[in-house]
């Protein structure tokens, strides 16, 4: 059973429901002892990939890379990629990428510090204007934004208009090597190195998300049994400090520290800063808002993963370890600004950062496909509620009693599904036994 961004492999699922009750989307039913998937309720968070103990859900990110040797390949890393290493300088994983048969690797260094000037600027501007929605909310993480679509539209316009870095560096990559080359885009085949699965997009959702400059997006998992080997042959050259790729530039601290839960925050010169990191965590961070709890911040960065995007479940290295080599690149590079803030504040002017999507339009991208529910349907779940245990126990398949309630309306789920309803059905079925 095939999704967007995951895959079933049904003849290994035990009904067990651990991925059921993880999903925050309520995407996830069991029926027949097997896993359903809705993939219109899928935001790609990866919870069911964590707590899948059979292994019964993959990530549609590619696990093997044949690259196209027809074509002029270059290779997007995560930062999160240099955590892995903890012993590795930056530089010499790219070189290690690079063994692996891409033409060019891209680090992101250079384009994390255009967006976070980009939205010191953003809020600079709109803070006593008002004219933005406060508290703004950060669009790095694509799941965050999904969850907020389906879940807390009210709060699409507190996203920032700034595109993401990825999604720059992508267009800037396939330019140069358009004119470096003299070729055609069609010709340039530009990777994603990624320890997220909300990346692996269908080419129509590619479009819509902005990311249509990637071509093919790869799990640092899939890349890293490999990269190791590499790295190692790495470690026995000679010093090399004259690079002949054009792409290549001396890392800082500030990718890998971007990567950590408080790192895009972290270089802002505001005090109005708050990170928030982990499913549940963001969930009721949005609420908050929702609330009015953090009117006085000015900026909320939020990351579903634990730990930010070290915790990604397509990482190779536990996020703890991971971590610790964050701080420690950290204190070897340092997190000073590299780009002169007069030419990034020309490109800011011209529009160089601000994404061609409304937020607001992402509701429309993520619609719920099911049937309005009548007012009839509305009392119907209610009064099923009210003979439900409430203890969400998912045996019936459901999430939730209110989810079951509301499939046994839709016709997707059985009241005999729920053992409660079974026993009452049953005593009314048999009436009143003799003594």
């Amino acid at each position: 059973m095939i999704g967007e961004y995951v895959t079933f492999q049904l003849d290994k699922c035990t009904g067990c429901a651990h991925c059921v009750k993880a999903c925050p989307t309520r995407a996830i039913r069991i029926r027949k002892a097997r896993a359903v998937h809705y993939p219109e309720l899928c935001i790609g968070c990866g919870e069911c990939l964590r707590v899948c103990p059979e292994g019964v859900i993959q990530s549609n990110v590619e696990s093997s890379f044949p690259l196209d040797k027809d074509k002029t390949t270059a290779a997007i890393i995560s930062p999160v990629l240099y955590s892995q290493f903890s012993d590795t300088m930056p530089c010499d994983v790219l070189r290690a990428v690079k063994r692996m048969g891409f033409d060019h690797v891209v680090d992101l260094s250079f384009h994390l510090e255009m967006f976070q000037f980009a939205v010191e600027q953003f809020i600079a501007q709109n803070r006593e204007s008002r004219r933005a929605r406060f508290p703004l909310i950060s669009p790095i993480c694509p799941v965050v934004i999904r969850l907020i679509a389906l879940k807390h539209p009210t709060l699409l316009d507190n996203i920032v208009p700034i595109r993401r870095p990825a999604v720059m560096i992508g267009e800037d990559v396939r330019d140069k090597l358009q004119s470096m080359y003299n070729i055609t885009a069609s010709e340039i085949e530009i990777s994603h190195i990624t320890p997220c699965p909300s990346k692996a997009l269908s080419q129509e959702m590619l479009i819509k998300d902005e990311s249509g400059s990637v071509d093919r997006t790869i799990g640092i998992n899939a890349v890293y049994p490999d990269l190791c080997k590499h790295v190692e042959k790495i470690r026995e050259m000679e010093l090399d400090i004259y690079d002949t790729d054009p792409f290549a530039n001396i890392p800082n601290a500030r990718g890998p520290m971007w990567s950590k839960s408080g790192g895009e925050i972290n270089p802002l010169r505001d005090e109005g800063l708050l990170a928030v990191s982990g499913l549940q965590e963001v969930r009721r961070c949005l609420e908050k808002i929702e609330m009015g709890i953090f009117d006085d911040m000015n900026y909320i960065e939020l990351r579903v993963c634990p730990q930010g995007c070290l915790g990604g479940p397509l990482t190779a290295v536990d996020r703890h370890v991971a971590k610790r080599a964050v701080y420690k690149l950290v204190r070897t590079f340092g997190v000073n600004r590299r780009l002169s803030p007069y030419k990034l504040q020309r490109l800011y002017e011209r529009g160089r950062f601000f994404s061609n999507i409304r937020p607001s339009e992402f509701s429309d991208y993520f619609p719920d496909q099911r049937p309005t529910m009548t007012i009839d349907q509305m009392q119907e779940i209610e009064d099923l509620l009210a003979l439900l245990p409430g203890i969400d126990c998912a045996v019936c398949g459901s999430p939730d009693c209110r989810t079951f309630a509301e499939d046994v309306v839709r016709g997707i789920a059985k009241r005999s599904d729920c053992f409660k309803l079974r026993e009452i059905d049953n005593s009314r079925a048999h009436g009143p036994q003799d003594t």
